[in-house]
């Protein structure tokens, strides 16, 4: 097994770990109707799903793109519903889905508006490989700024809250940042929809 970091950036593709967590009693529908919609589409994105999560792999915008729909289309009124995802560039274990980087960037086309509904998140970057990461992570903190996504400090993590859409093209621009300069990076987020916490503070 290699476990050796591929700190010279040449692995390409981005990957991205999403796990759904509706608080429902229907949440398993929920979440397989979500995935038989997209898996409907022809997919420009290596794809496979377990008992965890669904992995994709690909171009950046690609991956970010589904995702965010995939996200959209587990959401639902007045359920609160959590949101784990894990984006990754630069991991030897990606290459198996090398092929998918000629891939045009393709919109997600389900013949229905998806909803820009509001999220809160809290997301931890790390770099690997680079020493002098921590000018690179307060950029993309900063770009968050700019984004109008109210980046908050937090222990071990930073807060952000606004649309997914706003969020999303962050995470796009975030991540095409770390690929200019970073030669691996990790990052985890947590999305938290319709949360009780939110009302009770």
């Amino acid at each position: 097994m290699n476990i050796d970091c591929n700190i010279d950036g040449s692995v390409d593709v981005t990957g991205c770990k999403l796990s759904v967590y509706p608080m429902s009693d229907q949440f398993a529908t929920i979440i397989t109707d979500a995935i038989k919609q997209l898996n409907s589409l022809e997919l420009p994105v290596w794809q496979k799903t377990d008992m965890f999560s669904t992995t994709y792999r690909g171009r950046q915008e690609n991956v970010v793109n589904i995702v965010k729909a995939a996200c959209q289309l587990t959401y639902t009124d007045s359920t609160h519903t959590v949101y784990e995802l894990t984006f990754s560039k630069g991991c030897p274990g990606d290459t198996d889905a090398d092929h998918y980087l000629n891939e045009e960037i393709t919109p997600i086309k389900l013949g229905k508006a998806l909803p820009n509904m509001h999220v809160d998140c809290k997301y931890s970057f790390y770099a690997f490989g680079d020493a002098d990461y921590m000018k690179d992570i307060e950029k993309i903190v900063n770009m968050a700024e700019v984004k109008g996504l109210n980046p908050e400090g937090m222990h071990y993590a930073t807060k952000l809250s606004g649309s997914v859409n706003d969020l999303f093209d962050y995470f796009n621009e975030a991540l095409s940042y770390a690929h200019e300069h970073i030669h691996h990076y990790v990052m985890e987020v947590t999305i938290s929809v319709n949360s009780p916490s939110v009302s009770s503070n």
